[in-house]
């Protein structure tokens, strides 16, 4: 039997070991803070126009079956990711892979997109850890949704990262992002069926979160019109398809980190 993940937090805290607390985003003053987690580290690595909101957002978060993840210690949310919901707006990474992600709606494939990862603290090492982390609970919230696979779009240089330790597999050719200054990326895939009996499927699916936990929140109509504001007063187009480029900073090389475009 496998512990859920509640109880292993309960576990770890009781013993004293400092671990961040995970989990979807229910609350307005949540959800502010991821979106500006993201917007600081993408202004800091020069990826993000200044605006006077200081956030950045995606259309495909309003959407019922996207959520907002973060982690939080001591209060603060330290890190955040996004699991982006298909659905008649499009998927982010569609702006290069227009025809490769039509080809796996039209095999079969149900997917989202992992998008918009932060994290506050800058050690490569915590920073892998804590992707690991969050993979787990949007990985589970994707396939809660009826989701059967993630798409990630990464720089090529660390396809190897995400097909070796978690599981990906290559599903499109290199191409420039227009919304990273025309970095390179390459279209990535996790099948969930196909590594459902893998380690990664065990780290990814093993230990279950509850279903209460990875139950979607539903912004109500004025966290709507709260973060509509931001969409509306954007300048360019803002299609968050460059997930680890934020954390390029000055303490830690670019070149040390799992990039997605």
């Amino acid at each position: 039997m496998f512990l859920t993940v509640a109880s292993e937090r309960a576990q770890k805290k009781s013993s004293g070991i400092d671990t961040p607390d995970l989990h979807i985003a229910r609350t307005r003053e949540d959800l502010e803070s991821a979106f500006k987690l993201v917007y600081e580290s993408y202004t800091e690595a020069g990826l993000q126009e200044p605006n006077q909101f200081e956030m950045r957002i995606l259309p495909q978060q309003f959407l019922d079956n996207s959520d907002v993840v973060v982690a939080k210690s001591g209060g603060e949310t330290i890190a955040t990711a996004t699991l982006l919901a298909d659905s008649e707006l499009g998927l982010p990474a569609e702006s290069m892979y227009r025809d490769e992600i039509n080809k796996l709606r039209d095999g079969g494939y149900r997917v989202a997109e992992v998008g918009c990862l932060a994290d506050r603290r800058r050690s490569t090492t915590r920073f892998i850890k804590m992707f690991r982390q969050l993979s787990r609970i949007i990985a589970q919230a994707a396939d809660a949704r009826g989701f059967n696979g993630l798409l990630a779009a990464t720089h090529p240089r660390h396809a190897r990262f995400y097909i070796k330790q978690l599981g990906f597999r290559q599903v499109g050719a290199l191409r420039e992002c227009p919304y990273v200054r025309g970095n390179p990326a390459v279209a990535l895939l996790l099948d969930f069926d196909a590594i459902r009996s893998t380690d990664v499927g065990e780290h990814l699916f093993g230990s279950p979160y509850l279903p209460v936990e990875l139950a979607p929140y539903h912004w109500n109509e004025q966290t709507r019109a709260h973060f509509s504001q931001v969409l509306e007063h954007r300048t360019k187009p803002n299609r968050c398809t460059n997930v680890y480029a934020a954390f390029e900073s000055p303490t830690i090389p670019a070149t040390e980190l799992p990039q997605l475009v």
